[in-house]
């Protein structure tokens, strides 16, 4: 095998060309191109986004990334060749000057300049281009803590433990509030307006009245919860689920259940104008109906966060509604885009769609750059993560299957409350 003369203090010494020549000097097996340009990628992926600034690389976790990443591109090579190759690689990046991550000066291998640009620019703007953070509504893209209910561990050991397990290994810092009758922490607890100041609200739902025992008042029930200064400016005015508040760019998009919750007429200006001025951005309205509260499959909730994301700039992402209403979505889809929005909507093609499960992709758990994806071993479950990942090129999509949760009708971004920490 022809060896190459290479030194680590020459240029583009982090070049994929030249680690390439440094990965065949130092292997004693083949390695077809086609592989070498897969774990080229990965291995720029790991280096860039799963691991960042600020943290040490380790060769463990660089081996599974790659591996994973082979295999979701059908490319069949062994573990222990790859640990061999990233062994190499990482001897090779020891000896660059300021290739640490850990040094001030990281130098970034040529073909993922772009996307670390991208991702940083996603991680201190919040997925934007030439807008003042003053301007950008607080969203999911601009945390980096998770906080779930002390109930989802006695409700749901097997999720809880799988669950914070992979916080764990994808470096998620996450946290409990304790007290809550329930598992659906998203509902209850306040919508975060910045890095300071929250907004509470009423929460009575409907589709509870029935069953009032598991209603979390955060204001009564969490009584030494002190996540912000401004706790006692209680806004009793406004009833609401914080599963209908799903964060845009400048504005927030809610369904029109927030009329009727609130005793309003759909479309009442002066509530709407309330409405506006406590979460101080524009609000946009999409429609919801209920057509029986009495039917198993019927969407008593009425949740944006069941129907729409929003992914950066001017994209949203929207689920399969198109499958179950398709008068409302179009009704949907049509607001969004007249708001200037591109509009994709999650439509699988397969043979036997699954209704019972395939409406939840939408209601993934999003913590800065990192993205986890309900899956329940569907058709669907593929083609989903692919519109996620489309959507959401810069950040880290990790499946996690929930089928037992989703069952009851919410799913990861249900069950989570996110911040960004002080």
């Amino acid at each position: 095998m022809e060896k190459f003369l290479l030194n680590p203090k020459m240029p583009n010494a982090f070049s994929p060309e030249v680690m390439h020549k440094v990965v065949l000097n130092g292997i004693d097996f083949d390695l077809p191109n086609h592989v070498w340009d897969a774990i080229d990628d990965a291995f720029g992926y790991y280096w860039n986004v799963e691991v960042g600034y600020g943290t040490s690389p380790d060769l463990n976790s660089a081996a599974s990334s790659i591996h994973n990443a082979l295999q979701e591109k059908h490319i069949i090579f062994p573990i222990g060749k790859i640990v061999d190759i990233v062994n190499v690689m990482f001897d090779w990046i020891q000896q660059i000057p300021g290739a640490l991550l850990d040094d001030d000066l990281v130098v970034i291998p040529h073909s993922f300049e772009e996307a670390e640009s991208h991702r940083q620019m996603t991680k201190n703007m919040g997925k934007l281009k030439g807008m003042d953070s003053s301007d950008i509504v607080f969203n999911d893209s601009m945390t980096d803590f998770v906080y779930i209910s002390d109930k989802l561990e006695v409700f749901y050991p097997d999720t809880y433990k799988r669950l914070t397990s992979l916080f764990y290994d994808m470096g998620i810092e996450y946290g409990f509030v304790y007290g809550t009758k329930d598992i659906w922490l998203r509902d209850y607890m306040p919508i975060v307006i910045s890095e300071d100041e929250d907004m509470y609200y009423t929460y009575a739902p409907d589709y509870l009245k029935e069953q009032k025992d598991y209603i979390t008042d955060i204001k009564s029930d969490l009584v030494y919860w002190k996540h912000r200064k401004d706790y006692e400016h209680w806004d009793a005015m406004i009833k609401l689920d914080g599963g209908n508040v799903v964060p845009c760019q400048d504005c927030y998009i809610l369904t029109d259940k927030i009329f009727k919750e609130n005793g309003a007429e759909k479309g009442d200006e002066h509530f709407l104008r309330l409405l506006e001025q406590r979460l101080k951005a524009e609000v946009v309205i999409i429609p919801w109906h209920c057509d029986s509260s009495v039917d198993p499959n019927a969407d008593v909730y009425g949740h944006a966060d069941g129907l729409v994301r929003w992914t950066g700039g001017n994209h949203l992402l929207m689920s399969n509604h198109r499958d179950f209403d398709p008068k409302e979505a179009a009704d949907i889809k049509r607001i969004l885009e007249a708001k200037g929005w591109e509009v994709t909507e999650m439509l699988f093609d397969v043979l036997e769609p699954n209704k019972d499960f395939n409406w939840a992709y939408i209601n993934y758990l999003e913590v800065g750059d990192k993205i986890i994806v309900p899956v329940f071993g569907i058709p669907e479950d593929n083609q989903a993560l692919e519109y996620i990942k489309g959507a959401n090129p810069y950040s880290n999509v990790v499946p996690f299957r929930m089928r037992t949760i989703a069952s009851k009708g919410g799913a990861l971004h249900c069950i989570t409350w996110n911040i960004k920490k002080p």
